[in-house]
Parts: C-alpha cells; structure tokens; sequence
C-alpha cells in the first residue's frame, strides 16, 4: 500500500472500559455515524462486575431498539431487518473481573498485546488506521473519513494526533467562532509527569506540530505508531506519568504528537467523571510494591530520580520492549519538549513550547517505516541486534566491525 488514501485499509479502535455504562453506547455512536462501518474492528478491553452490563449484548440491544424505530437500513438506522446485531463480527471483547483491574495503562497494556497478536495473526497491518480512546465518546458525522482526511493534512507518515477532546456538549459546535481546539503542550511534576492545563488553539488550518506532549484520551495515527509503541503493561495503578512516558516512546521512536485542528470525536466528561462505579479502579488488584516498581520503571525511562541508578542496568530497560526507540535521544526530547526530567522541572528555560516549533529530524530506520521491532517474549530484550549505523544505540564496539566480541550482556554481568 502506499502511505496516503483509505482504499484497502481497515480503522482499528482500541477502547478500554472499566464498568463504564456508556460504553455501549460508544459503540452505536461509532458504527453509526462512521463514513465506512464495515472497515472499523473495535478492541475493547472490558473490566466489569456479573451485575455489570456487557458492553457487546447491550449494544446490540440499542441497535434492535434503532432498527424497530427506524424499520432499518444501512448501519445509521440499525441495519438490515432479521440482521442479529451488525458488525458484531467486528468488535472483539477482551472481558477480565472489574476486581482484577489494575488502571489505565494496564489495560491499554493488554489491549497493546491483543493488537501484537492480532498482528502476528496478519489480521492488522502497519498500514492500517488505528485510534485510541475511551468508552463514553460520541461522534461527529463521517467522524471516520475526517480523521483519516485530517492525518493526512500533516503530510507526516510520523504522525499522531492527540489531544484532550471537547465535551459532547459541543457536537456541531464551532467553538467560540473561531474552531477553537485544546492544545496540549505544558506538564507539571506530581509523583510523576503529568500533562496539565491546556491551552486553546484557534482557526488551525492544519493539525499543529506540540512539543511532543500526548494525550491517552485520543491518540489518532497508521497503526506502526501503536504495533512499535505500546502502553507498558507492567505498570499497575499509574495514573499520572502514563502520557509523557508514551509520549517520549513515540518521540524517540521518530513520532511526532499534532494537535487536530478540528474536533471530530468528543468525550462525556459528564457522564464519565461523575459515575463512582467507573472512577473505583484505584481500588483494583495491585500492591503498593507494585506500584513502586512501576513508578521505578517510568523514572528510569525517562532518566527521572527514583529509576535505576546503575547507567548500564538502566539502559538495558530503555532498550527494552516498553523502553524508548532509537531514533531519536532522550537529551533531543527534553530540548524539544522544554521539559527537564532529570531534575523534574516543567520547563528548562522557564517558557513554555505551545507556540510554532522547529521540527526534529531524525534517520529513519534502514527497512522502513513498516518495521516492527521483535523482542524475546521472556525478557523483553531486543532480538534486532546488532544495532545498525542510523540506531542512537549503535556502538562500534558491540554493533560495529567484530560484533559479538564484546555483548551487553556481558557488560550488565561485569558490572553486577
């Protein structure tokens, strides 16, 4: 395929949802309003009680419901009369107990596992469509269409759109007159980095280029983006320090994080953040050791205080399934972003980058864009080795003329 057009490529959804009961209705909203239903698959990584309603059967429900009121037709009115329940062949439910859930980025993180298999299988090319978001969305009309229209205005095959999505208060709204947009570009340090107040972008022509700061609630990009850069799983009970770790992930890995320009798909903060059953996950399975580790994994990538102290141990989790890639450096991304982690200030320079930006070039890796890097299932270590020329982890010593002489193995032993 080549890298522009929709023709002969599916939209994957991946769709996390703890004991949301609007995720149903997340379901109809994007089925019915898409331009092109029959090429969406939704992966929804359902945490619920027995008392709970399954996300799949009660969407179904409300598309019999819209069939009896409209007499059916095409999938906006239901679909075709005597059809079960259309594109349920499409949406697959990965169902775990709401008591084994372990927050946000442990289910994006078994999602992310769904994904690799399903890419194995040949069910989910690099090429294809993929977005991330959550289970209480609603939908402009053709929202499928204009997303994939609006990616390719950046002219980026590296690109992923991101933001923090307007309410659903404001479907068909122009808001404020001028297509006003959240613009994510500022952090502050909690326990962690969090993303944090945004700004407001106005009359965008075309998505805006941030200083590499992402948003979990829409993540909009080709489907390399997702297959190279999962959400780590082996981080229970994270909740701030999720995005700008993912978000450093896909900067080193040659990504680059747009502002959409305009609003296409929108979040019920309403009904979401006001729902104590959907906000108990804090309460979830997973220990305060666990935590700690996975606060310890999120330091260490991003060279925070309170990672990994030993410089060769630390580097062997940065080059690790959930670590950084290598193209690009983690001294380009706090440069860029203006964001120090190492000594956890939310600015180097004490401006902020939410205005124009100098893109940051990189070289892109020697077999393509399409490359998905491998890793050993059991340690997660790197199985593409010995690193090529263009690999920011390139060294002469290892990867270069004689490799195998010298291992990293051998230098991680030598140190312990």
């Amino acid at each position: 395929l080549g890298t522009t057009g929709w023709d002969r490529r599916l939209m994957h959804l991946n769709m996390p949802s703890f004991r949301d009961p609007l995720c149903p209705r997340t379901l109809k909203y994007l089925f019915t309003k898409a331009k092109r239903p029959n090429d969406i698959r939704v992966r929804v990584l359902q945490q619920n009680m027995d008392d709970d309603d399954d996300c799949l059967e009660t969407y179904c429900e409300m598309m019999a419901q819209l069939r009896k009121e409209t007499g059916g037709g095409d999938t906006s009115k239901g679909g075709p009369a005597g059809d079960d329940c259309p594109h349920r062949d499409q949406i697959f439910v990965h169902a775990i107990s709401a008591t084994d859930a372990a927050g946000p980025t442990y289910a994006r993180g078994l999602i992310g596992q769904d994904m690799h298999a399903a890419y194995v299988n040949n069910e989910i090319s690099p090429q294809d469509f993929c977005m991330s978001t959550d289970s209480h969305m609603d939908f402009e009309p053709e929202w499928d269409e204009k997303m994939v229209n609006m990616w390719e205005q950046t002219k980026n095959e590296y690109a992923v759109l991101s933001t923090y999505v307007a309410s659903i208060e404001q479907l068909g709204v122009n808001l404020n007159g001028v297509h006003e947009v959240p613009h994510l570009c500022m952090v502050t340090f909690t326990s962690n980095v969090r993303t944090t107040a945004t700004k407001c972008a106005r009359n965008l022509v075309k998505p805006k280029l941030t200083n590499a700061v992402w948003g979990a609630g829409l993540s909009f990009s080709k489907c390399h983006a997702e297959l190279k850069v999962p959400v780590d799983p082996h981080t229970p009970g994270i909740f701030d320090g999720e995005e700008f770790n993912r978000a450093a992930r896909f900067f080193t890995y040659g990504y680059d994080i747009y502002t959409p320009n305009r609003v296409f798909v929108l979040h019920d903060y309403q009904g979401s953040q006001h729902n104590p059953k959907t906000t108990s996950w804090g309460h979830g399975k997973f220990s305060h050791e666990e935590l700690n580790n996975a606060y310890y994994r999120l330091n260490t990538m991003l060279d925070i205080p309170g990672g990994e102290p030993d410089e060769q141990k630390a580097l062997q989790l940065r080059r690790s399934r959930y670590g950084l890639g290598d193209r690009r450096t983690l001294d380009q991304l706090i440069e860029f972003s203006g964001v120090d982690t190492r000594h956890k200030k939310a600015t180097i320079d004490r401006k902020n980058r939410c205005g124009n930006l100098q893109w940051v070039p990189f070289e892109e890796h020697p077999k393509g864009v399409n490359f998905i890097p491998t890793f050993d299932d059991t340690t997660e270590e790197p199985l593409d080795v010995p690193y090529d020329k263009s690999s920011v982890w390139y060294d002469p010593l290892i990867d270069g003329a004689g490799a195998g002489v010298i291992s990293r193995g051998m230098i991680v032993d030598e140190e312990d």
